[in-house]
């Protein structure tokens, strides 16, 4: 990627879509978050992974502009700028070219061998040892529900107040869980996609602010980038070994998240089929 280039999601296109102002919310080694508007905007070096929220610089830019980033500094953004100020200087930022990536879902009709594909290998995964979350009663309890769901409201919102903002890290081990679930439900327009959304709307004070950045996009129908190549592998039926492959990218993401994601996506196929 050029240095005056960058990769946005279609949720943004553009760097000032929620607003002209706002702060440094947090850094890291290879990305930083920008808050605008009580919303984030992530910032990475050049990967394999887009935030659903972010935007893509090439290596050298991002670590061009690193040493100005600490938590709270003032950033003032246009359509295709930034301008970052800091105790150390004023850095400014400006690209020629930002390509726009689409990251939206975009519903398709389910193709049942390949569901069922998808099903086995997230199986072979053996994914309950690798979740960030303990295997107690209660939490079996809501697998269950999960994979057998009822139109009840009560019993909805007990399991999203029961798993959003559970867990450890910037996106805790439950909300990764549902995030997983509810992409599989809404790819597929599965009849209980929206009991889901109404109750998870309700949450935005119970989890992190990375987290529910992460929530709301899905909400809106925006993914990360691995999850619509995913997405894109299954209506393209790919064989066995690359939808594989598919998977492991999501199983590389974070410590546990990536595994938490995984199983809530094994828990929507698994209502998928048995909910047709």
């Amino acid at each position: 990627m050029d240095k005056k280039q960058a990769r946005i999601s279609s949720y943004l296109s553009t760097l000032d879509h929620f607003g002209k102002m706002g702060k440094i919310h947090s850094v890291f080694k290879q990305s930083l978050n920008l808050m605008v508007n009580e919303h984030l905007i992530n910032l990475s070096a050049s990967g394999n992974f887009l935030s659903s929220f972010g935007a893509q610089l090439s290596q050298p830019v991002f670590q061009e502009i690193r040493p100005f980033c600490q938590q709270g500094n003032v950033v003032r953004l246009t359509q295709q700028s930034l301008l970052i100020y800091s105790q150390v200087g004023i850095k400014r930022l400006s690209f020629s070219d930002i390509k726009i990536v689409p990251l939206n879902i975009g519903a398709i009709e389910p193709n049942m061998a390949t569901v069922m594909m998808l099903k086995e290998i997230l199986t072979t995964k053996q994914l309950e040892k690798r979740l960030g979350l303990p295997g107690a009663n209660r939490e079996r309890m809501y697998f269950d529900f999960l994979q057998n769901p009822e139109m009840d409201d009560e019993k909805w919102l007990a399991l999203v107040e029961y798993f959003v903002g559970r867990g450890k890290g910037l996106t805790p081990s439950g909300d990764d869980l549902l995030m997983g679930y509810l992409f599989i439900l809404k790819l597929y327009q599965h009849k209980f996609y929206q009991v889901l959304e109404l109750q998870l709307h309700k949450m935005s004070r119970f989890t992190t602010d990375v987290s529910w950045n992460y929530l709301s996009a899905l909400l809106l129908g925006y993914v990360s980038s691995p999850f619509i190549e995913l997405r894109n592998g299954l209506e393209e039926e790919l064989p066995y070994n690359e939808l594989n492959q598919l998977v492991e990218a999501i199983l590389a993401i974070g410590h546990t998240s990536g595994s938490d994601s995984c199983y809530g996506l094994l828990l929507g196929v698994t209502a998928l089929m048995e909910n047709k």
